[in-house]
């Protein structure tokens, strides 16, 4: 009764004992097979099907397995239960329902602002070429070699000691940031980070102050939370000109995105001032502090908290490359040991191989020096990206004074359409967003210009699409 409609595709890759059992499964799923229905012996099922004995005693086993058919020695094999009782595939399977936070984190969050991922000059994405391969590949091979057979396992949910401990010496030189190995947690990405401080440290309706114009992938981790737009000038973000109670302040007060501009130390100490008036954490996304092409480095505001206000996070999504899927975060004392248990609860522990080979990049001197040859790189590239836009486009566009980064802040007109003007780019093969969709509050008009993997042909034909586009009429 089977050999008749059994149909099997010898060159296919799925096994032939899958196949022979997926067609018995799905006739008895729709009742083309009567419940305790005889089915052939498999001697003589694998003779009429010319196969091999073992390759339909498989499909029967698996057949059985699924209580599908019942196989007693002596007897043959019977189908059983009723066939109605299986479930059948829907002709049009009704749309899963999201939740409604479920629902704001199914957005793109770049859609609003993009008018395609394909194109170049992506802010943020930096030269995949500069990455060193071969000594990373040396640090990689050493990890795999000497990592512990524990930390292989569950263990270290907040992260490789040894990479806590290399870390929190480089970041207190390097950034000037205050924090025990024990408080560092290694998580995956600063998104991924975001989205779990946002989600236990914030109920709903409490309020988070976040930068305007700024980083969506902020908006986009804190969910469901009240955000109140802080604006953002030439000393960087103001909570003067904020009213309400935070319960979080987000910010990125080393390179601010989109703007550029870093945070003077007055507006720095008087965000800490009002934190802690309020009772509110600071958030600090140490964006693109790895590249300054003028000026001393500032030190994190980490730095200058004094009661625990800030909770600092960088990543090596810039400086090497975002797939390694690294990032950290220091909380104060009190909140770290909560935190290790809600990391692991959500499950954001990050590659031990890769830690362990980032602890030994920077413990053999690698990673600065790295640093130093991209930054030199970088700056070049930004340059010229300035220079070519001041050359095609003239009193057009305004470029944001920059200090360092992945990305150039074109400022137009208020009365241009820059969404018009960045789809018109893309039609030339760029992907740039435009100014006034980062925005919450006030519109501004501009474009956020990525050059970290733009050469100076690059630049000079995007500066001469620019010019076209700004020409063209709307």
């Amino acid at each position: 009764m089977l050999d008749g409609w059994i149909a099997l595709d010898r060159g296919a890759r799925v096994p032939l004992a899958e196949q022979i059992y997926r067609q018995i499964r799905d006739a008895v799923r729709t009742g083309r097979i009567a419940q305790n229905s005889l089915f052939p012996s498999s001697r003589s099922l694998a003779q009429r099907l010319g196969v091999s004995r073992n390759t339909v005693t498989a499909a029967y086993e698996l057949l059985q397995g699924e209580a599908i058919i019942c196989v007693t020695a002596g007897a043959a094999p019977r189908s059983r239960g009723q066939a109605s009782a299986l479930p059948v595939a829907a002709a049009n399977p009704a749309e899963t329902r999201l939740s409604a936070l479920g629902t704001l984190m199914a957005r793109d969050r770049n859609e609003s602002v993009y008018h395609g991922s394909n194109g170049r000059l992506r802010p943020g994405q930096p030269d995949v070429s500069l990455f060193p391969k071969d000594l990373w590949a040396r640090s990689l091979r050493r990890a795999a070699r000497m990592l512990p057979d524990r930390s292989l396992l569950y263990d270290h949910a907040e992260g490789l000691p040894a990479l806590r401990t290399i870390l929190s010496l480089y970041l207190a030189e390097a950034r000037g940031v205050t924090v025990a190995p024990e408080h560092l947690h290694i998580v995956p990405t600063i998104q991924s980070a975001l989205a779990m401080l946002g989600a236990c440290l914030a109920d709903p309706g409490d309020t988070i102050w976040i930068e305007d114009p700024g980083y969506l992938g902020a908006r986009a981790a804190f969910g469901a939370a009240r955000l109140a737009p802080m604006p953002v000038d030439a000393d960087g973000a103001n909570p003067a000109a904020m009213a309400g109670t935070p319960r979080l302040i987000y910010t990125t007060p080393s390179h601010q995105y989109p703007t550029g501009v870093r945070m003077s130390l007055p507006r720095r100490l008087a965000l800490l001032e009002t934190a802690r008036r309020h009772g509110a954490i600071v958030l600090e996304d140490d964006y693109d502090s790895e590249f300054l092409w003028h000026g001393r480095p500032i030190p994190a505001l980490q730095a200058l908290s004094t009661a625990g206000e800030v909770i600092y996070l960088g990543t090596v999504a810039k400086s090497l490359l975002p797939g390694l899927r690294l990032a950290w975060l220091a909380a104060p004392p009190a909140l770290s040991a909560k935190l290790v248990a809600i990391q692991r609860n959500l499950g954001l522990l990050a590659n031990v191989h890769a830690q362990a080979a980032f602890a030994d990049f920077i413990d053999g001197g690698h990673y600065r020096t790295h640093l130093n040859r991209i930054s030199t790189i970088y700056e070049a590239r930004a340059a010229a990206l300035v220079a070519a836009i001041a050359a095609r486009c003239g009193d057009a566009v305004t470029m944001a004074p920059s200090h360092g980064g992945l990305q150039s802040l074109a400022r137009f007109d208020p009365a241009v359409d820059d969404q018009e003007v960045a789809r018109h780019l893309h039609a030339d093969g760029f992907s740039v967003p435009f100014l006034s969709g980062l925005c919450l509050g006030e519109r501004q008009s501009g474009l956020v210009i990525g050059f970290g993997d733009a050469g100076a042909a690059d630049a000079d034909r995007f500066a001469g699409a620019l010019a076209r586009a700004l020409a063209s009429p709307a």
